[in-house]
């Protein structure tokens, strides 16, 4: 498996696998197998959060199931776990409402769970789940701050946040004397959303799908610490499956969409691989460095994806598929 830097220090595989349903949807069995194999080609880079899987179960299912794994396995000390605070809900049975937020006293709370959740005595990556504009931003990066100043979590990063608030946030750590967020979380795929939805969500502070733009990779081109992990890659099978349109709510449902989704086919037809190895594989060939996440609920799906590190694209097709 190919390796990555993130936070500037922590070497992972350049792939992460997403446990999102692990342990939920996904079901005990199907999920360990999945974990084993991506360990057994290399991988190190496993992503969870603290209310996965709540809108089909209680939250925090993928965080037991991965402690429940590592402790049997004995691999604990081989891995990066991620892990992620401030959209766990607190009224069980209300998943998209009654957030725990991103105050002091939530963080140090949500913390707690997911050590005891997933049985380990620190968090390598920590993410601020969502941009919560209603605590003040200071709070929230003293409040991760003193987690990683206490050695609780190592590497901290930020989800689902728009440019500013990100330079933001990592010019208040400076100013506290804090570590800052060095790797940020964004859903972001070959396709480009339309600049109508992807507007309207950030300027809605929606904590849902906020997609890495220009700005993003504008910012990350000049700060080199810092590593985009972008979530979603494979927009949930709609590059592979008929029956799985492109999400116009998402706004990919559009023209330019589809012109360029058919430059991926015909690079795909090119180098003999699916659709979603050729996404997979051009992100691999990205800069600034992006860390796709990628989920998986077979092991069919996870050797798909595994295919995409031995994908080579020449000069030609990458400029293609950039320029489409």
């Amino acid at each position: 498996m190919l390796q990555r830097t993130i936070g500037g220090r922590r070497t992972v595989s350049a792939l992460c696998l997403g446990a999102m349903n692990f342990g939920s949807t996904t079901d005990p069995e199907t999920s360990t197998a999945i974990l084993d194999r991506f360990v057994e080609a290399g991988g190190t880079f496993v992503d969870t959060a603290n209310n996965y899987n709540q809108w089909m179960a209680n939250g925090g299912e993928s965080e037991e199931l991965l402690g429940r794994w590592m402790r049997s396995r004995g691999n604990r000390d081989q891995l990066v776990i991620a892990t992620k605070c401030g959209a766990r809900t607190t009224v069980p049975g209300t998943p998209n409402d009654n957030w725990e937020g991103l105050g002091a006293a939530a963080v140090e709370s949500a913390v707690k769970g997911s050590l005891n959740r997933l049985d380990v005595d620190r968090i390598d990556l920590y993410y601020a789940h969502i941009d919560n504009r209603t605590t003040p931003l200071e709070e929230t990066v003293g409040a991760f701050g003193r987690l990683a100043a206490e050695g609780v979590v190592d590497v901290l990063g930020c989800s689902n946040t728009a440019t500013w608030r990100l330079e933001r946030a990592r010019r208040l750590a400076a100013d506290q004397g804090v570590e800052p967020y060095s790797v940020i979380q964004q859903h972001y795929t070959y396709l480009w959303p339309s600049p109508l939805v992807q507007g309207r969500t950030q300027r809605l502070g929606s904590p849902n799908y906020q997609h890495a733009g220009v700005e993003h990779f504008d910012y990350l081109g000049e700060h080199r610490d810092l590593t985009l992990v972008a979530y979603q890659p494979l927009l949930t099978g709609s590059y592979g499956r008929p029956e799985r349109p492109f999400p116009a709510a998402r706004g990919y449902a559009h023209p330019s969409a589809y012109a360029r989704f058919q430059v991926l086919r015909e690079v795909a037809q090119e180098v003999g691989a699916t659709t979603n190895q050729v996404v997979l594989a051009w992100m691999l060939h990205h800069d600034p460095v992006v860390v796709p996440l990628f989920g998986a609920s077979s092991l069919a799906q996870l050797e798909e994806a595994l295919g995409a590190v031995e994908i080579s694209l020449d000069a030609e097709q990458l400029d293609r598929l950039n320029n489409a």
